[in-house]
């Protein structure tokens, strides 16, 4: 009994030095989401690896309210699926340079080694084994290319030719020439370059220019050993695109707009970035999941689909429900946190010591804290943060602090 009170007076001072279980908590594809994903959720996580295993292409929607943990939905999926590149874009931060915002996601997730693979097959494919003969052995480049254009064409063929050379020049100068090689790698990578750089490369744009982008990133992933994951959070804020910049023409406004014609520059936005969205589904081995608010949403989403061409309605498959927490969902969201946070600051003792209790909250705190939120796993952890942090600022002891929040009503 004494260690029980020495334990439990030990974690309520570790935790009054200013240290929160819950303060990882995060919404954003930027920081890794370290809160596990509770056991009610893994039925749905492994109906959504069996589509992706049995398709190659499809739109998938998951459909849940505010805070129901789509964006914690993504990470459980990027921890899950490892052998697919699976990367996260917002349209309210890609829509400007749509493309090059996409290409430069994915070639951050995908990381310089597995780039560098991609670049090297794609360079055999178009015969950088063979070599001309004589006192050193050299590759004959500009028949390499002459070959990558005769295979490439046919199936790119709405490309215009110079992208398509512009994308070929780069990956074999790359690939193949070692004096170019830096500069050949930084255009790659989407480096912004002036005009001696793309001259020196004998490339006419850098990847800002969206076309370019689009090749490559179409190149890149059905050439890839990993499978491709795009991952499109609020994918409702296409019907709604706001503020298009004057300085974004050629991407998305229309200045016809400002001589009369009905639609305003936001319908025009909107029809724009939803038109290069679906230039995505021609990318073959692209399986892309879209996380809406409502059922409302998808059918929105499916007549403009229709609007554009009725072919493109087969790859949408029926949408993924992401439902609230069950009440025993907090208890487990409760216990595996606080077990993270024992192993965190290196108290692994304290895991047997309240492993039968929810010390310093209670089950009945709990109880209340999810029958307030409605199950909305945001709610619960913001909530749950918020309680930890009083007992940290608080000067109040712990059983009053703990008392205002067992006499929570539900809204």
């Amino acid at each position: 009994m004494i260690l029980y009170e020495n334990n439990s007076a030990r974690l309520l001072n570790i935790i009054k030095w200013g240290n929160n279980p819950f303060k990882k908590f995060v919404s954003t594809s930027e920081i890794k989401e370290e809160l596990d994903f509770v056991k009610s959720r893994e039925g749905l996580i492994n109906r959504i690896k069996t589509i992706v295993k049995e398709d190659r292409n499809f739109i998938l929607p998951v459909i849940g309210e505010v805070g129901s943990g789509k964006t914690h939905l993504y990470w459980a999926l990027k921890n899950s699926l490892y052998y697919y590149n699976t990367f996260y874009i917002s349209l309210e931060s890609v829509y400007k340079k749509f493309f090059y915002n996409i290409y430069s996601e994915f070639i951050e997730k995908l990381e310089i080694a597995p780039l560098k693979f991609v670049v090297n097959q794609l360079c055999e494919n178009w015969g950088a084994l063979e070599r001309k003969y004589g006192f050193f052995q050299v590759v004959d480049i500009e028949k390499i290319k002459k070959t990558a254009i005769n295979q490439l064409s046919a199936k790119y063929s709405e490309i215009e030719p110079e992208i398509l050379k512009d994308a070929i020049t780069g990956i074999t100068t790359h690939q193949l020439d070692p004096y170019k090689k830096i500069e050949a790698e930084r255009w790659l990578l989407g480096k912004l370059l002036d005009a001696k750089e793309l001259s020196i490369l004998n490339i006419t744009h850098d990847l800002h220019k969206g076309k370019n982008a689009y090749v490559l990133l179409r190149l890149f992933i059905e050439n890839s050993k990993l499978g491709t994951i795009l991952f499109i959070d609020d994918f409702e804020k296409i019907v709604g695109i706001s503020n298009p910049q004057d300085d974004l023409v050629e991407e998305v406004f229309d200045p016809s707009w400002l001589y009369g014609a009905e639609r305003s520059p936001n319908d025009i936005a909107s029809e724009k970035i939803f038109s290069k969205i679906t230039q995505l589904q021609n990318i073959d081995g692209l399986r892309v999941i879209i996380t809406l608010k409502s059922i409302d949403s998808l059918e929105q989403i499916k007549k403009k689909y229709q609007d554009i061409d009725s072919e493109l309605l087969p790859p949408i498959k029926e949408p993924i429900f992401l439902e609230n927490f069950s009440e025993e969902d907090i208890f487990e969201l409760y216990k595996s946190t606080m077990r993270n946070f024992f192993n965190n600051i290196e108290c692994n003792e304290f895991t047997k010591e309240f492993e039968n209790n929810y010390f310093p909250l209670n089950s009945t705190i709990l109880k209340n804290v999810f029958r307030q939120a409605h199950g909305n796993p945001r709610v619960i952890i913001k909530t749950l943060i918020r309680i930890f942090n009083e007992i940290i600022e608080d000067e109040e002891d712990l059983e009053t602090i703990l008392k205002n929040y067992e006499n929570l009503t539900t809204n």
